[in-house]
């Protein structure tokens, strides 16, 4: 059996297993990535850096420490900046552009219908502040039972640990969990989490790179 859901010409079906419904943010729940590509540009500029725009869904789901190793290893900028100063700048420069962050519709949707129904968790790479500013701003705090963010655990996706908080959180069973992600990392986490995944990119506006 399957529960059904359409909203705007997208038709959804929960099969009867899922118990607990699981949400990336970025990409997913919202259409942050032109901001995350701005303000990752103007702070790898300040210091002297051009940022690998090729390279941004490469780095999709990764924390933004791990981004900043990431972007400091391929230019050989070691001297220059640590990973922290770097992360840190970024997350100054996005924090200046959360205005810009719009909902992913269609996925919005989804969390009203079964607001109530299900219990729902937010599982995302990023810091809880920034985590909690978007949602705030978008009004879209209060539809989460569980919010874990990249300060919550110690392996970040493709590890499952980000998700299995979520089950544990919810007291759910990682195999009673559907999750709804956008990028390859998040794929992998469902799947070392044991738990099934929609992949919500056919819903996404394209963003030019």
């Amino acid at each position: 059996m399957s529960r059904q859901h359409q909203k705007d010409n997208i038709v959804f079906r929960i099969d009867s297993f899922a118990k607990a419904l699981i949400f990336d943010l970025d990409g997913t729940l919202v259409d942050s990535n032109p901001a995350h590509l701005e303000a990752w540009t103007r702070a790898c500029r300040k210091f002297g850096i051009e940022y690998p725009r090729d390279k941004f869904y490469f780095f999709a789901g990764l924390p933004s420490t791990k981004i900043a190793e990431e972007i400091i290893r391929i230019y050989h900028k070691e001297d220059t900046v640590s990973p922290i100063v770097l992360a840190d700048r970024k997350e100054y420069e996005f924090d200046h552009l959360q205005n810009t962050i719009k909902p992913v519709l269609p996925v919005l949707s989804i969390i009203s219908y079964y607001f109530g129904k299900l219990p729902l968790a937010l599982g995302t790479g990023r810091r809880r502040s920034s985590t909690l500013a978007t949602l705030d701003h978008l009004d879209l705090r209060q539809y989460f039972d569980i919010i874990v963010t990249a300060d919550d655990v110690c392996r970040h996706k493709p590890k499952p640990d980000t998700f299995l908080e979520c089950a544990r959180l919810l007291h759910v069973k990682p195999e009673e969990c559907m999750v709804f992600e956008d990028a390859e990392r998040g794929f992998h986490a469902a799947k070392n989490a044991g738990m099934q995944f929609i992949d919500v990119r056919p819903w996404l506006p394209p963003m030019q790179l």
